[in-house]
């Protein structure tokens, strides 16, 4: 018993940081735990008004003494302080219980739980809990948990959450969690800090930090930092469809879904889905859509996909569509065509199109305003080339000035103005 009680007694500093006590004030008071409050006693009841009095002791004006029938008796009703080996009962009220554990036919109650397991076959609440588990076939809640494993049929909750995981059919929710997993069918915490959330569908408020999010909806709200996330959507961020410079952050080898979508900035190898769509900076290596891959600003090995889209890439463009909305610097390689409103590099399709082209053209049909290089095609068009229209061949050398994206800018709005 001594050993147990002092595994009890080191848990329970794991857990000091945080009170028992569900009314205090806290940044995650819409989790929603409902743990044992402080318990008050009810205010004394007035002498019944079926009380027989007594026989007087001490002369008319002395004190009185009342006897009361059975069923009008008052109860102790203070909850007991302190438990050793095993407590049970309907619906306990515990204030604070160091021993084996606890054992409820309804609903457990306790503000300080220090021991193995607590169990209750409906709900079971504590204010804080350190022990091996919480275990109810309704409800686990908790404001601090610290040991083993929530346990339930339909849902557990925690605000701060240090153990081994929360498992249920239903419903994890944690504030802070730090732990290995969360397994349900839906998971949420605010911050996550373990190693798996596995479940149909995985939510992160805050900050992911771990191994892997798996289910057929992961989403981190924030950051993501693991190995992978991997899922039907796999979404980082507020957004699924996001907007540029966000600070949200994916950081990781991979992440894989039919739809992965990271509203704000990837870092790692690869981005992998059906459409794959990175709102903000892109850096890695490869970036995957079977139908479509986006990114605002891509920098990596290759954007491939039916359609790759980005508003600035360096890397590599390859799919049936490769556009690049301001500049691409590196190969496109667009089956059917190609368009960058400023190339350095290399355009390979059936039409290649770009305003200002430093590098090479090759399709049946290449077009450039401000040519320095050559393009091979059927048909080809510059307007500073050699020859304005040319088949076959034409070739570009530049007009004298300098030939920077700058300089054309500049032109560019030159002939607007005059326009």
């Amino acid at each position: 018993m001594r050993t147990f009680l002092a595994f009890g007694a080191s848990c329970a500093l794991l857990a000091a940081t945080s009170s028992s006590r569900a009314d205090a004030p806290r940044a995650t008071d819409d989790i929603g735990t409902t743990p044992a409050r402080s318990y008050a006693p009810p205010a004394a009841k007035s002498a019944p008004d079926r009380a027989e009095p007594a026989a007087e002791l001490a002369g008319s004006n002395g004190p009185r003494l009342e006897r009361y029938r059975h069923i009008d008796a008052p109860i102790a009703s203070e909850p007991p302080g302190d438990w050793a080996v095993l407590h049970a009962g309907l619906r306990p009220h515990i204030g604070r219980f160091a021993g084996v554990g606890t054992l409820a036919v309804a609903h457990a109650r306790t503000e300080r739980f220090y021991g193995g397991f607590s169990l209750s076959a409906i709900r079971n609440d504590a204010g804080t809990h350190v022990g091996l588990a919480q275990l109810a076939l309704g409800r686990n809640l908790s404001d601090t948990f610290g040991g083993g494993v929530q346990l339930g049929l339909t849902e557990n909750r925690a605000r701060t959450f240090l153990g081994l995981g929360q498992t249920t059919l239903g419903y994890n929710r944690a504030g802070d969690l730090t732990g290995v997993y969360q397994l349900a069918a839906y998971n949420r915490a605010r911050v996550f800090q373990g190693v798996l959330q596995l479940g149909a569908y995985n939510r992160t408020d805050d900050d992911f930090t771990g191994v892997v999010q798996l289910g057929a909806f992961d989403h981190a709200r924030r950051d993501f930092s693991g190995l992978a996330q991997i899922g039907a959507v796999s979404a980082t961020g507020p957004d699924l469809i996001g907007e540029p410079h966000r600070s949200n952050r994916f950081a990781g080898l991979a992440q894989i879904g039919a739809a992965s979508s990271v509203d704000g900035n990837f870092y790692g190898l690869t981005q992998i889905g059906m459409a794959s769509m990175t709102s903000s900076n892109f850096r890695g290596l490869f970036q995957l859509g079977g139908l479509a891959a986006y990114a605002n600003d891509f920098g990596g090995l290759a954007q491939i996909g039916a359609g790759v889209l980005s508003e600035r890439s360096r890397g590599g463009q390859i799919g049936a569509v490769a556009i690049a909305f301001t500049e691409h610097t590196g190969l496109q390689l667009g089956g059917l065509g190609n368009y960058a409103r400023s190339v350095d590099g290399a355009q390979v399709g059936v039409a290649n199109l770009g305003e200002r082209v430093r590098g090479v053209q090759f399709g049946l049909f290449n077009h450039a305003q401000s040519l320095r290089g050559v393009q091979i095609g059927l048909v080809n068009h510059a307007d500073d080339g050699v020859l304005p229209w040319t088949a076959l061949l034409n070739m570009g050398f530049g007009d004298g000035d300098g030939g920077g994206p700058e300089d054309f800018e500049d032109r560019r709005a030159k002939q607007a103005a005059r326009r």
